[in-house]
């Protein structure tokens, strides 16, 4: 016997298995930079949602917000840029971002739910001036499972992306670009192996972006002179299994903070990552057990760097540096506090040293493994304080004879070391 699908039912079986694929005009919005386009968008991004998910597009053009934005489960809500991107806003999907200035409190820009996806726009705010910086709310903000942001440009926001302030697992970053001008990337309350991917923050973002608050000129220095003082680019709390992969900043307070917080702190696969010109590049104030494997990264400090890579006293787990390089005019490269180890294996350790006497690596307490290492300057090269638990400093190359200084109490094994010329 078999049995005959009617017309009806295929007709059934097609829509269940259809997903909305729907324009944000249909619902009313519309590219006047003067007219809010919010309701309209949202409008569209509930039917799509209540249809069972799908991408609501936007064409190219500004659109409007003066209030907030929330992605339903299973929704994209889709731009026309599909790679990372410097842009003027009269260029690709725009959302002109007009709400919360003046305070961090109130709802983000963009709320992501779970299995939500952000991708392929600009966000501008047209009111953030670099002589009179104002606070707002996140840019783009995430709670649930999976949350996506892909091949956006986050042109000046004052808070970035925060994967943090709510409980979430295996949230999705990737083509990130902009210049955050206080927090670039908040994670925190991960638990199960977020992912961050080609995230470039940079003042050129907006320096380029030919919009009538474009900081150029005299501007410039202005604008260097706040990052420095204020921002933080990748501000990671709680992260079970983090990986981060070829991630950039320019001119930041701090690159990469890692630290504890109520429900704990990092450990993690960091791989090509970069910090360039910061007052501290990394910053490590504590981590899980398991640690954090830092491959391929360069850091370069700025005039006010005093040390590169700054462990704390709270730390108690491991920092391993591995294919590392170090350069600029910093003072120190390495100074570390704390009970956990830190290890240097294969690092280039090229310049240091603004201030006279001052050692490349500090270790003031806690263990260090420093092995295959190259010394670029014929300058005091480390320093072991007198609470190190212990040390192993082997196969190490120094330029000149190595300068080394060691008060550890603790055992310290240092051998098969060469100087050059």
């Amino acid at each position: 016997m078999r049995a005959v699908i009617t017309g009806a039912a295929l007709l059934i079986v097609a829509a269940a298995c259809h997903a909305a694929d729907v324009d944000v005009t249909a619902y009313g919005a519309t590219c006047d930079p003067n007219e809010d386009a919010t309701q309209a968008i949202q409008r569209a991004l509930d039917a799509c949602g209540g249809s069972g998910g799908g991408t609501v597009r936007m064409a190219a053009g500004q659109y409007r917000i003066d209030g907030s934005l929330v992605v339903p489960p299973g929704v994209t809500l889709q731009g026309v840029w599909k790679a990372p991107h410097y842009s003027s806003p009269e260029v690709g999907t725009t959302l002109l971002a007009y709400a919360g200035r003046g305070s961090t409190d109130g709802p983000p820009l963009v709320m992501l739910e779970s299995n939500s996806t952000i991708r392929g726009v600009t966000i501008y705010y047209p009111d953030q001036t670099v002589d009179d910086i104002q606070p707002y709310p996140w840019c783009i903000q995430g709670r649930g499972t999976h949350l996506n942001v892909v091949d956006c440009t986050l042109l000046n926001p004052y808070l970035g992306i925060d994967f943090g302030t709510y409980a979430h697992e295996m949230h999705y970053i990737r083509n990130v670009y902009g210049i955050p001008l206080k927090v670039g990337i908040h994670l925190d309350r991960c638990t199960d192996i977020g992912r961050v991917e080609n995230v470039h923050f940079n003042p050129n973002s907006w320096t380029r972006s030919n919009t009538p608050t474009s900081p150029t000129g005299d501007a410039l220095p202005r604008l260097v002179e706040h990052l420095q003082a204020n921002l933080v680019a990748f501000d990671i709390g709680r992260s079970d299994w983090e990986y981060m992969l070829n991630t950039f900043v320019w001119g930041a307070n701090i690159g990469y903070r890692f630290r504890d917080t109520e429900i704990g702190g990092t450990n993690g696969n960091f791989l090509g990552i970069g910090a360039d010109w910061c007052v501290t590049p990394l910053l490590v104030e504590n981590t899980q057990g398991p640690g954090l494997l830092i491959t391929n990264g360069e850091f370069v400090g700025s005039p006010l760097c005093d040390a590169v890579v700054r462990v704390l006293p709270s730390n108690t787990g491991t920092l391993q540096l591995s294919n590392c390089s170090f350069w600029g005019p910093h003072n120190a490269i390495v100074d570390a506090e704390g009970t956990g180890m830190v290890s240097l294996s294969q690092c280039n350790l090229y310049q240091w040293g603004r201030d006279p006497g001052v050692a490349a690596v500090n270790i003031r307490s806690g263990s260090l493994m420093m092995q295959g290492c190259s010394f670029g300057l014929s300058k005091p090269h480390l320093y072991l304080g007198e609470p190190v638990a212990s040390a192993v400093v082997i196969g190490n190359t120094f330029r000149g004879a190595p300068q080394i200084t060691n008060q550890a109490a603790g055992e310290t094994q240092i051998l098969a070391n060469v100087s050059r010329p």
